[in-house]
């Protein structure tokens, strides 16, 4: 199983941030199935289930449910919506803060992490209160100094212009901000039905496989931004499983010049025993853990 942190020392994990004990209950279940179905894929895939990291996506959910499910363990949380997020992490980083006791903990606005070294490279140890916060969603330039108040990682990057945009913010603010470069994993056939080049037109943004090379180089010489990996969403329509071995192909290809990259975020709720088989190290859990978002994409 995936090792869960202790709560703070002195705080009751029953009492602290338990908001409905009926919801608390729900999430535990959840969290524990989820630990469950990732530590199994991983035996599966005769991989160590300590080597995968769950970043539950808590998009459209209240930050009393990020609370809860941090007392029970989870440390890192993603959206994808920068005018949802920002006053979240600010609820959640003080509710913490009031949780632990630690009034350095609340980050004052709760910016950049609740007490966690902006852009920090390393999780939080087990036992730490703290929260990495990730940004999973497609990225406009002018949102980008928004996003900077509150997210350690972005996860999707997929243009040279955010580049620079996110260099000279994260540089503005003395932060080292930790990047994955999206991906993306969209095929169409030819004309005589054979799958031809991956291109990005789905319109969830994406980089071509082709272009990333020099979009990684780009972000490795960026100051203020630390190149961490690849992040990719398996199309619809299509099997999860030969998608994410073409992006397995393209994170092995990117780790051979850039050897720090080595993060696969991939997987999500219908998907993840998918990923894990293909490498993943990142799994971005969202309906499973929270429950369904009627109408939301």
């Amino acid at each position: 199983m995936i090792a869960r942190p202790d709560p703070p020392a002195g705080v009751d994990p029953a009492a602290a941030g338990s908001g409905d004990p009926a919801r608390r209950a729900e999430l535990a279940r959840r969290l524990s199935v989820i630990e469950e179905r990732i530590a199994t894929a991983a035996r599966t895939a005769g991989r160590d289930p300590a080597g995968l990291t769950l970043i539950a996506v808590s998009k459209t959910y209240p930050a009393a449910d990020v609370v809860m499910l941090h007392t029970l363990g989870a440390r890192q949380f993603a959206e994808n919506r920068e005018q949802e997020a920002g006053p979240k992490v600010t609820m959640v980083t003080r509710e913490l803060a009031q949780v632990s006791g630690d009034p350095s903990a609340g980050g004052g606005d709760g910016l950049a992490g609740a007490g966690v070294a902006p852009g920090a490279a390393a999780d939080p140890a087990p036992g730490e209160p703290n929260v990495i916060w990730h940004f999973v969603g497609q990225l406009q330039r002018n949102k980008a100094r928004s996003v900077l108040r509150w997210a350690d990682w972005v996860q999707s990057v997929d243009r040279s212009a955010l580049v620079g945009v996110l260099s000279r913010l994260a540089v503005e603010r003395g932060r080292q901000l930790s990047i994955c470069l999206q991906v993306s994993l969209d095929s169409r056939s030819d004309s005589r039905g054979r799958v031809g080049s991956v291109v990005a037109d789905s319109g969830r943004g994406g980089v071509d496989p082709g272009e990333l090379p020099a979009l990684a180089d780009l972000v490795d010489e960026a100051p203020g931004l630390t190149l961490r990996g690849v992040m990719a969403v398996a199309p619809r329509g299509e099997p999860a499983r030969p998608a994410f071995e073409r992006l397995r192909a393209v994170a092995e290809r990117l780790v051979v010049d850039h050897p720090q990259a080595t993060v696969i975020s991939a997987g999500m709720s219908s998907d993840l025993e998918a990923a894990v088989a293909e490498g993943a190290t990142h799994l971005r859990i969202g309906t499973a853990l929270f429950g369904e978002r009627p109408g939301v994409p």
